[in-house]
């Protein structure tokens, strides 16, 4: 276990504060059918997942699909962003973070104005100082930028400050930045992604709460 005291927490969106993985995947195959045609074959949803916290032109270029489908993938996701729900004990998490004064900032994968459309929607906008998403910077996730410019913007210590997600892009931004990292478990991400080594894997929101208060008695698995 870390022995520096966590002060700040910086979020994944998708896999670790929202259920969307459903409505990625239909928007996924259903821009896949309108550029490619709806007979060809789309690589299986799982080669997409391996991705996970990357922007979706950058996946789109590791799975070797045409950017084409950004557009089509953006206007499919927002037709069902009603759809998108907070995993449980999210919003209790966040609500004792904000009371506390924890500083809380998002780095994601998605465009920033969608992001906050998404956020706004489930009433979640208010919890977050800073909010960075993959247009925002030169070089998202896994490269450290992200997690950089919520530092700059916060006035954070990286070294007190934790990054949570469920992707290996995550964990890489968070390292690459010199944070500790925790490892999202509630969305069951692939085995890839379990082994990848972080300071914390956490079994369900709340888990959090314990690097908060008491570190050496915490109900936390460490990596």
């Amino acid at each position: 276990m870390v022995d520096v005291p966590v002060q700040a927490v910086i979020f994944d969106l998708d896999g670790t504060l929202i259920d969307s993985k459903q409505v990625i995947a239909e928007a996924y195959h259903a821009a896949h059918a309108e550029v490619m045609g709806a007979d060809a074959v789309p690589p299986p949803f799982s080669e997409y997942c391996r991705y996970l916290g990357r922007s979706f032109p950058e996946i789109m270029r590791q799975m070797g699909l045409p950017l084409e489908m950004h557009p089509v993938f953006m206007r499919e996701s927002n037709a069902r962003m009603h759809r998108i729900q907070v995993f449980d004990g999210i919003r209790e998490l966040l609500g004792t973070l904000h009371e506390r004064q924890v500083p809380m900032a998002i780095a994601t994968g998605k465009d920033h104005a969608r992001t906050e459309a998404i956020l706004g929607c489930l009433g979640l906008l208010e919890y977050f100082g800073v909010i960075v998403g993959s247009d925002d910077v030169a070089r998202p996730k896994p490269a450290s930028d992200m997690a950089l410019k919520i530092v700059d913007a916060l006035g954070l210590n990286p070294a007190t400050t934790l990054f949570v997600g469920d992707a290996v892009a995550d964990l890489q931004c968070g390292h690459s930045a010199g944070m500790q990292t925790a490892l999202a478990l509630w969305d069951s991400p692939v085995d890839e992604v379990r082994r990848h080594p972080c300071n914390y894997r956490l079994g369900q929101p709340g888990q959090l709460l314990n690097l908060l208060e008491v570190w050496r008695h915490a109900d936390v698995a460490t990596a």
